[in-house]
């Protein structure tokens, strides 16, 4: 899964947004003066990215067996990009960055 510099600035300007609902709700005691009750009431969006972004904590930042995967295969000269597929990666990165901005 590519995730692109768009897509993670996205989802911080989400999450800093901290969209939640707020309703408040007052009841009247006997003396006439009222007290407040507060409630939040967080959307399933919100509830998705926060899970997304606890996954994104815990999840180890660098794959430790793929990059002695390939270190090993650089070592032993086994490891071959072509430019073509350089320049695959490129494209597709700069498409996944403009569909994000659409």
């Amino acid at each position: 899964m590519i995730i692109s510099s768009n897509q993670i600035q996205h989802a911080l300007q989400v999450y800093g947004a901290k969209r939640v609902d707020k309703s408040k709700n007052v009841q009247e005691t006997e003396n006439g003066q009222g007290w407040r009750r507060d409630s939040l009431n967080v959307s399933d969006e919100a509830r998705l990215l926060q899970a997304s972004l606890k996954a994104m904590r815990e999840a180890p930042e660098v794959r430790a067996d793929r990059v002695a995967s390939l270190s090993e295969a650089l070592r032993s000269g086994a490891y071959h990009v072509t430019g073509e597929q350089i320049a695959e990666k490129m494209l597709g990165r700069s498409l996944a960055d403009q569909t994000d901005l659409e």
